[in-house]
């Protein structure tokens, strides 16, 4: 998503190498798709962006899908719609099919695909081509994440949305009202329950914990 901001601290670092050392030990010579879920400002996308760097590091090209990218409707008008009805929100909101076709084409060995892109600030969703010659693995990040298929290892941030409420306001990104609370706790009561599809979870302290 262009125009989101956010800024890699060294805390990240730890949880993302002890998961690649998780998964490098098992992964064989073929692609790989990893997901990590939660909810908003859990550190999904920073996770994501740690993990991205330590697969580089160890020579094993990664690329981030965002989950915000398949949304229907770019951002300020998909919370138009949240307002007009706040039934709106939930997967429904997300295109989940086109993200799975994606996932399996890359998957399947497929050398470019089209994705599409949003522009936070524009309001617009674009398309970018992404080269997926010498990715190895690609990391799947957003709240609905681990409903998805054909992935190796799913990862959910335990942190709900309450307890991550000065990361969403550092970060900047949604207005914090009464609102989107409301919307917010819609979310926690549909993505409380993915927990337990998870393989591993990352809790408040960003330790790792193999899900039993």
């Amino acid at each position: 998503m262009i125009g989101d901001k956010l800024i890699l601290q060294p805390y990240h670092l730890p949880p993302a190498r002890e998961i690649f050392n998780r998964i490098a030990d098992k992964k064989e010579d073929k692609r790989m798709a990893i997901t990590i879920a939660g909810e908003s400002g859990s550190g999904k996308s920073t996770l994501a962006i740690a993990l991205k760097k330590v697969c580089d590091e160890n020579n094993i090209p990664a690329f981030i899908f965002h989950m915000d990218d398949y949304f229907y409707l770019p951002p300020t008008s998909n919370h138009i719609q949240r307002l007009e009805d706040i039934n709106h929100v939930g997967t429904q909101e997300v295109n989940m099919q086109l993200l799975q076709s994606h996932i399996n084409q890359f998957l399947d060995g497929e050398e470019f695909l089209e994705k599409p892109l949003v522009h936070y600030k524009e309001n617009e969703i674009r398309t970018e081509l992404v080269d997926l010659n010498q990715i190895g693995m690609i990391i799947i990040e957003g709240t609905y994440t681990t409903l998805l298929d054909n992935i190796y290892c799913k990862i959910f941030m335990s942190r709900n949305y309450r307890e991550t409420l000065a990361n969403r306001i550092n970060r900047n990104r949604d207005p914090i009202s009464p609102f989107m609370e409301d919307v917010l706790e819609i979310e926690h009561q549909i993505i409380k329950k993915h927990r337990e599809l998870a393989h591993i979870l990352v809790d408040n302290d960003y330790k790792v914990y193999v899900n039993e």
